[in-house]
């Protein structure tokens, strides 16, 4: 950790590096008194001494035999297919600390190197950490998230805050039985006044702002008023927001509870959704493997698929209930995959399970004699009502077939027909002539010689 001395006007001022920085202008993910060694750091600042305590460096070990590997040769080639371990076992910084541990953003940039190393499958990212810096940590975790092999995380330890951040975001996550404690989910301000060392050495704070700029600064000022609020408001709540919002999308499972910001023993931390299940680190490793083998027979059958042609048979797909069409290769034909399987079969069920209500209803009505004595005197009307229509065409001279509303019809018509006539004029009847023994010249009791024949 740098310190430099500049010399301003024969005042002399602290020229921090951007890990120093970083470190003294950063909000805090901590959990419990894990904050506390922080302190050693900083006062190294202020003397300008080196760190005289140590911190293990972010480490990475060979997982087939757990063997360490210098964390510098992580370029180096490996002879054979290995599972990388990052060690954190330390607070969360952004960035490399002198003689002590590596920064978020060189674990990312390691990561970042290995995608392209074949050898490497994976990788166990194992927590023994109670958090750390805010600044840098959703980047990193957002990383690992979308990381393109497999990332398991691993306890044995504590895991908490800005720590559990990372941990969260892997694909699989192991928690020790006989851990301490994991959780502490949320965003915490770790105020450190420097003002009286800096008076102390013969520097004096002076602070002036503009009349346009009111509320420059406005967290800080209200902080030495003992006002907390605007800090609160305008840094923490945002930054728990995004840190509650990024774990639900990471662990979609996890309780309310659990992001009020408490610690939970193994047992508890099943029960609410911080750890997917108890194991080793042996555990953790195997399942890397486990998820690679996976993804390699998942990548496998996507290429084969590709070399496949698709077939629409919509009929066919619409009586199975599919929605995409079938596979199809010149030497097996056409086929369903998993998926089409499953949806097959869930409809075979619902149409077994439908055809059996049918048929159940059916036998119920064929037992109901009095509704069958209802349907036949039904039956009988109908015939009886289809009769006098029959008769009643033939004598309008209409020659009609088809169905009783189709004759209903045509009687209809020509009800109509006949009603549109002019009723002034009489319809003359045609007498037989030839018939004498059927003629006659009374029709109802009146004479119609005159219009006979007309």
């Amino acid at each position: 950790m740098k310190i430099c001395i500049v010399e301003i006007n024969n005042t002399n001022f602290f020229a921090l590096d951007k890990n120093t920085n970083s470190l003294l202008n950063s909000n805090w993910m901590f959990s419990g008194d894990s904050k506390n060694i922080l302190m050693p750091f900083l006062l190294n600042i202020l003397n300008n001494t080196k760190n005289e305590f140590s911190l293990n460096p972010t480490s990475f070990l060979q997982a087939s035999h757990l063997n360490a590997v210098n964390p510098f040769d992580f370029d180096k080639p490996l002879e054979n297919k290995v599972v990388a371990i990052i060690q954190v076992h330390h607070p969360i910084f952004k960035y490399d600390q002198m003689c002590g541990p590596k920064g978020t953003q060189t674990i990312m940039a390691i990561l970042e190197s290995w995608k392209s190393n074949d050898n490497i499958i994976g990788v166990v990212m194992d927590y023994n950490s109670g958090g750390g810096q805010g600044s840098g940590t959703r980047e990193v975790a957002r990383y690992i998230f979308e990381y393109p092999k497999p990332i398991v995380s691993y306890t044995n330890d504590l895991c908490g805050s800005a720590a559990f951040y990372l941990y969260s975001a892997a694909k699989y996550r192991f928690i020790n039985q006989y851990a301490d404690f994991i959780g502490c989910i949320g965003s915490m301000s770790y105020s450190i006044d420097l003002q009286g060392a800096i008076e102390k050495s013969g520097g004096k704070v002076n602070e002036f702002y503009a009349d346009s700029s009111p509320e420059k600064n406005l967290q800080s000022r209200e902080l030495k008023k003992g006002n907390e609020r605007p800090l609160i408001e305008k840094m923490l709540n945002p930054n728990a927001d995004l840190f509650h919002s990024d774990i639900k999308d990471f662990m979609p499972s996890i309780s309310d509870k659990a992001l009020k910001g408490d610690v939970f023993t193994p047992d508890e931390a099943l029960k609410e959704g911080l750890a997917d299940s108890f194991g080793t680190l042996q555990d953790a490793i195997d399942k890397v493997i486990e998820l690679h083998n996976a993804s390699d027979n998942s990548n496998s059958n996507s290429n084969t698929n590709n070399n496949m042609n698709t077939t629409q048979l919509p009929s066919l797909q619409s009586v199975l209930g599919l929605d995409a069409p079938l596979a199809s290769t010149e030497e097996n034909g056409t086929y369903l995959n998993a998926g089409q399987l499953e949806t097959v079969e869930n409809r075979l069920v619902e149409l077994d399970a439908s055809n059996t209500a049918l048929q159940t209803q059916l036998d119920a009505a064929l037992a109901n004699t009095e509704a069958q004595e209802q349907l036949t005197a039904v039956n009988a009307t109908v015939t009886g009502i289809e009769a006098s229509i029959d008769g009643m065409l033939t004598s309008a001279g209409l020659d009609v077939t088809g169905t009783l509303t189709e004759k209903a019809t045509a009687l209809s018509a020509k009800v109509a027909e006949m009603g549109g006539k002019d009723g002034a004029i009489h319809t003359n009847p045609k007498v037989d002539v030839n018939n004498e023994a059927t003629a006659s010249n009374v029709v109802g009791g009146v004479d119609i010689t005159g219009a006979m024949n007309n």
